[in-house]
This record gives structure tokens, C-alpha cells and sequence, in this order.
């Protein structure tokens, strides 16, 4: 589906989707905790979670002697459960989909098979056999012991073992070398299994976990997504005011940070019943690190192309392995609407024109490739309701994350609708 977006003044209320990221460590606790773990969410990667949950399912239930497991596009689906199906020490077969298979996976598999899981292959699709099954290739599930992961790769690694150590039989030690990236993520993971009686003790480099724990089901209200709720709100500094509800200011989420930066860029952004106001502002360039947020970048790139000034970005190399190259399709966009930017050494610069965006462009129209990444997707769409007469392709991967992103803008007077396929309600 592309969509075409029309310079517009969007007013009004929107209710932010529930948090993806904790979504998925809540419907995993549960699902170890013999929960149920269906909470009847939307978005692509919480349903991915879901769908293999299920199979874990038929599985244990004798339904299946192998679980096919289908991590969809969904990095958190794939590196939370790969740990888990170690350590439940049963036979499946993991698959994913787009850029998935070629996203890092190898540390953490090297880790496991370290410590006796018996895994085939080394990118998707894999095969993991249990130490009895039929399709066994040697003896031994996943063992406790000391474990050592680079924090610099990916926190999802950390989250993943997290899960699955207190379900060994013996203590383990799991070692963090290196500066630990996106540590709020592994607050949150640790948050989720407190509240489901799981107990991690921190040490100086690291955390130990006893054996033998069991999951206790206590439930767990799932606050809104700070990554979705950046859209709406940088769609409000830009053309109009929106109201994002379902938000906490305490959150733990690591895209909360958002609301500091935008508030920094001078946008015009309070507190309100149940959420954030956010008012059409003219906004200056900042500095920031983005090494514990990644998945904000494209969005407040795009505030950044709006603003005056020359912005910095460290941090940004890890963007290269997400659901698209995030780094490349960030410049693109931002080329697009006439914004220069520049990287050096781990840095991307966007040299800011403020109100010059919209002028520069004129009536020319613009396309802007999403790479099928709904974060980009959402970036572009923010940015046409500022530079109007703007089409964004394959829009349809907003379904990973917030399938209502587009058309909630339109029901509040975004200038948005489908040209081609599937309309999502536009």
C-alpha cells in the first residue's frame, strides 16, 4: 500500500497502542507461568510472539513433536524465545521473515551451544533439537553455568537468557562485557519478571540467577508504547496539536526520552489528561546520543530536518541492522525533503532548515521509500503533513508496529489516503 499525504493541520486525540516491548516479555512470563498470554494485541511482532507461544503449546500438549516456530520480522520474537526453547529443551524449527535472517544472531548462538544447546545452522532457518527427541543429534539441553555476552551487540540477547536461565536445573552467572547498550530494555525485562516472582540478583558485572524458578502468574497491566506515541506527537509539533493518551511519564521504556528531546528542540509539548499535548512549534537543532534508543532516530530525524540548526547523532551505526538499513533510509528521507546530512564515524549530522523545509519544495511532490520499515514509514508520513503533496511506498509496514498509525492521524484531519492496495481504514 502507498499513501499519499497532503499538507494538513492535524487536531485532536489519539489513543496510543499498548508497549511492544513489554508486551512481549509479559506474554512470554505468562506463557512460562502457565498464563494466558493472548491479550488480544495488534501489531505484527506482538502477534509473532503469540503465534509461537501457541505452538510451545501444541507442542508440551503432544499436539506436535516438533514446533515450528515463525519469528515473523521480529527480532525481540527471535532472540527472547531462541533462550527459551533451549532451555524447555524441545526440537523445533525457527523461521523468520524480510531482513530477519540477516539480522546478528551469531554470539547468541555461540553462547548457547556453548553451554550444550544443539543448534543447526547459523542464521535462520534453524533447527534445535532436544537431548531426547527423535530428530536428536546428540545428547544435552541448555546448561547452567557462567555465561558471558557482549552488552555492546544487543540487549535482546540479555532479555532472551534472562527468561531462560531460572528454568535450569543449576545457578548461572550471566557476565555483561563492554558498555551495555539499550539498558533500559533490561529494566524492563527485569521490571517483568519481579512481577512474575522470578528473582535476579545484579552483580558487579552482570547479574546471577538461581536454578529451578518458577514463573508465577500475578498479571500485568501493559502501559502504551512510547516508540508508537512519538509519531502522533511529532506529527502535533509539526502541523498541528495532538493529544497522545495512554502514556506514563514515569516509564521505563527507553523512547520515553523522546518527550525530553522534543521539550529540548523547544517543542511545545504538556502534560494532560492521560497522556501529552503536543503544539505545532518552531524548533532549534540538538545534540544526542542514541545508543539506548535507536528506534526514535528516524522520528526525531525528521524533527531535526524541521528545526534550525545543525544536529548530531551519535550512536547511530546500529541502525544499520534493523528492519532496514536505518541509517541509509534516514538520509534518504530526509534528502527528499531537501535536508543535507552527513555521517562520521558513528555520527550522522542533519543540517536543519526550520521553515525553509516547506518552502524549498514548493508544488513538487515527493515519494519516500519506507524500505518497508514501519518506522521509516511513519517518519514519512509525519514529514508530508508538513511538506504536503507526498506519497509513502509500501505503507503497510506500519502493521508491525501501530496498524492504526495512519488511519488515527486521518480521523483527526491528517490528509492521508491509500493510492494503491489495501486502504487501513484511509
Amino acid at each position: 500500500m502507498d499513501v499519499r499525504v497532503d499538507k494538513s493541520k492535524p487536531v485532536g486525540r489519539v489513543q496510543i497502542p499498548p508497549s511492544k516491548s513489554q508486551a512481549h516479555r509479559v506474554m512470554i512470563a505468562s506463557f512460562l507461568a502457565g498464563e494466558n498470554f493472548d491479550f488480544g494485541l495488534v501489531g505484527d511482532d506482538v502477534v509473532a510472539t503469540k503465534n509461537c507461544l501457541e505452538e510451545f503449546g501444541r507442542l508440551f500438549a503432544g499436539d506436535v513433536h516438533v514446533a515450528h516456530i515463525n519469528a515473523g520480522e521480529s527480532g525481540s520474537t527471535l532472540r527472547f524465545l531462541l533462550p527459551v526453547l533451549c532451555a524447555l529443551d524441545v526440537n523445533a524449527e525457527v523461521t523468520g521473515q524480510g531482513r530477519l535472517p540477516e539480522r546478528p544472531i551469531g554470539e547468541l548462538l555461540d553462547v548457547l551451544r556453548l553451554h550444550g544447546a544443539k543448534i543447526v545452522g547459523d542464521k535462520l532457518p534453524l533447527k534445535v533439537f532436544s537431548s531426547c527427541g527423535e530428530l536428536c543429534l546428540a545428547k544435552g539441553g541448555l546448561r547452567a553455568g557462567e555465561y558471558t555476552i557482549d552488552g555492546g551487540v544487543s540487549s535482546q540477547y540479555i532479555t532472551g537468557l534472562l527468561f531462560a536461565l531460572p528454568l535450569l536445573d543449576g545457578d548461572s552467572i550471566l557476565k555483561i562485557e563492554g558498555e551495555l547498550v539499550s539498558k533500559n530494555y533490561v529494566e524492563m525485562t527485569l521490571d517483568v519478571l519481579a512481577d512474575f516472582g522470578v528473582q535476579v540478583e545484579r552483580t558487579t558485572d552482570g547479574f546471577f540467577v538461581k536454578g529451578n524458578q518458577k514463573y508465577v502468574g500475578r498479571g500485568k497491566h501493559i502501559e502504551g508504547d512510547w516508540s508508537s506515541a512519538a509519531f502522533p506527537l511529532a506529527a502535533g509539533l509539526l502541523a498541528g496539536e495532538v493529544e497522545a493518551v495512554g502514556i506514563k511519564e514515569n516509564s521505563k521504556q527507553a523512547d520515553r526520552v523522546f518527550l525530553d528531546l522534543a521539550r529540548k528542540m523547544g517543542g511545545d509539548i504538556k502534560s494532560s489528561d492521560g497522556g501529552y499535548i503536543a503544539r505545532e512549534s518552531r524548533l532549534v537543532a540538538i545534540d544526542f546520543d542514541a545508543t539506548n534508543c535507536p528506534d526514535i532516530v528516524p522520528i526525531v530525524s525528521v524533527l531535526m530536518a524541521f528545526a534550525s540548526g545543525e544536529s548530531k547523532i551519535f550512536g547511530v551505526d546500529r541502525l544499520r541492522q534493523k528492519e532496514s538499513d536505518r541509517l541509509t533510509a534516514v538520509c534518504e528521507l530526509l534528502a527528499k525533503i531537501g535536508v543535507r546530512t552527513k555521517y562520521d564515524d558513528n555520527t550522522l549530522t542533519i543540517f536543519g532548515k526550520g521553515d525553509d523545509v516547506q518552502k524549498e519544495l514548493g508544488q513538487e511532490g515527493i515519494k519516500i521509500d519506507s524500505f518497508a520499515d514501519h518506522r521509516i514509514a511513519m517518519s514519512g508520513i509525519v514529514a508530508g503533513l508538513a511538506c504536503g503533496n507526498t506519497v509513502v511506498t509500501r505503507a503497510e509496514c506500519i502493521s508491525k508496529s501501530y496498524p492504526s498509525f495512519a488511519s488515527d492521524i486521518a480521523s483527526i484531519g491528517g490528509k492521508i489516503k491509500a493510492t494503491n492496495g489495501a486502504e487501513y481504514g484511509i
